[in-house]
């Protein structure tokens, strides 16, 4: 197993384990059926569209299809879905920025352009070679822009619900709290939360409970809780929020 460490500009250490090579190949080929399913889709229509247009235009336009359709797959589901395909997302796999920051859309587009050569000579050959030699297992896309595949730690979310249950669940329970955190709550609050809830134990005390701090400071005022929750700690504050967050199922 090889990890990944991320250190943020505020000194806080953060591991991620890396993907590796078996399991993001069979993920590329499950996106690899998705997209062959698409363009059987669209050469369905085409086919009908060939005594009208021509064949050398209906196969012309094809190849462009094809070429986008392959593409802006990959560029689209991993800008809106936080760096996972449809083929990542059921193999538990996420790309992220080597950095730590969040995945940009040039992050992105300049992967994703790479991929045409990490494809070659036949599927994925470059892409292969270079990702065996690379300590991260990166493809020359991954490299060029500075991305690394990984194991998604969200997928591991069941295993802190146990601890949280045992203490006062007091967010789920109550319909008005819960329903105000759902609707308010944003892309980046939600990812703060996970990732305060999944590295929490990996976090120095002294940077842990600074950290949980300044987020139930915040979360008080942006979700008006009652002052009568005082007694729920900071951290336990923030875990009732992840707890309402996973049983709906929100943002996975």
């Amino acid at each position: 197993m090889v990890r990944y460490r991320i250190i943020t500009p505020e000194q806080v250490s953060f591991h991620y384990e890396v993907a590796g090579l078996a399991t993001r190949g069979m993920a590329n080929i499950l996106d690899q059926i998705f997209l062959v399913l698409f363009v059987i889709l669209l050469a369905m229509p085409a086919e009908s569209l060939k005594p009208i247009l021509g064949s050398n235009l209906v196969d012309a336009l094809m190849i462009l299809s094809v070429f986008i359709v392959q593409f802006g797959y990959f560029a689209y589901f991993e800008i809106s879905r936080q760096g996972q395909s449809p083929g990542k997302r059921i193999f538990g796999l996420r790309v992220i920025s080597a950095t730590g920051g969040r995945l940009t859309l040039a992050d992105v587009l300049m992967r994703n352009i790479l991929r045409t050569i990490d494809f070659l000579p036949l599927v994925y050959g470059v892409g292969m070679i270079v990702a065996f030699f690379d300590p991260y297992r990166r493809r020359l896309g991954d490299i060029a822009a500075d991305t690394i595949v990984v194991r998604d730690a969200r997928a591991t979310l069941p295993s802190f619900e146990g601890s949280v249950r045992a203490r006062a669940n007091t967010f789920q329970s109550d319909p008005v709290i819960r329903q105000r955190i759902l609707a308010r709550i944003n892309r980046d609050e939600r990812d703060l939360v996970w990732d305060l809830m999944l590295r929490r134990d990996e976090l120095e005390p002294n940077v842990r409970d600074e950290l949980f701090a300044r987020a139930a400071e915040h979360f008080r005022a942006r979700y008006a809780l009652r002052e009568d929750l005082d007694y729920l700690s900071d951290e336990q504050t923030v875990l009732n929020i992840a707890l309402v967050l996973q049983n709906a199922n929100f943002g996975r």
